[in-house]
């Protein structure tokens, strides 16, 4: 079973992020778990809860960080990039890493969109794919 953890900040986002993402683990008859969460921050220590139950074999964080006119950006970056490479460190439980950081919301959209780059089900694809290669 695979867990979504989808931040809400840029829900306009995150939305079209998670929507593709289960239409493909679903078209993969693979079963999931969908939780929310507020931002991006949040999403670290929700994996790092999830993986402690045992009861995943992969995780996938969904959220959108976009760049603002203050500093705020950068922390929160540095903050889910580092907090996910400590938890993917430290345990087997594969993370895949589906938070986006854009410099805009055009970007973000670009990189969400169903008809366009589709990150969402790239990440459930990411996801199958260490799941296999860790059984």
């Amino acid at each position: 079973m695979v867990a979504i953890i989808k931040a809400q900040f840029n829900s306009h986002i995150t939305d079209l992020l998670t929507a593709s993402c289960e239409d493909h683990l679903t078209e993969q008859k693979m079963p999931y778990t969908l939780f929310e969460c507020p931002g991006a921050v949040e999403t670290v220590v929700y994996a790092n809860k999830l993986i402690s139950t045992g009861k995943y074999k992969s995780i996938i964080v969904i959220g959108a960080i976009i760049k603002g006119d203050t500093d705020h950006y950068e922390y929160v970056c540095q903050y889910v990039t580092n907090g996910i490479s400590q938890l993917s460190a430290l345990h087997t439980t594969p993370i895949v890493f589906g938070i986006l950081t854009t410099q805009n919301e055009e970007l973000a959209y670009e990189r969400a969109a169903i008809d366009r780059m589709n990150k969402g089900k790239e990440f459930a694809e990411t996801a199958l794919f260490m799941m296999k290669a860790f059984n």
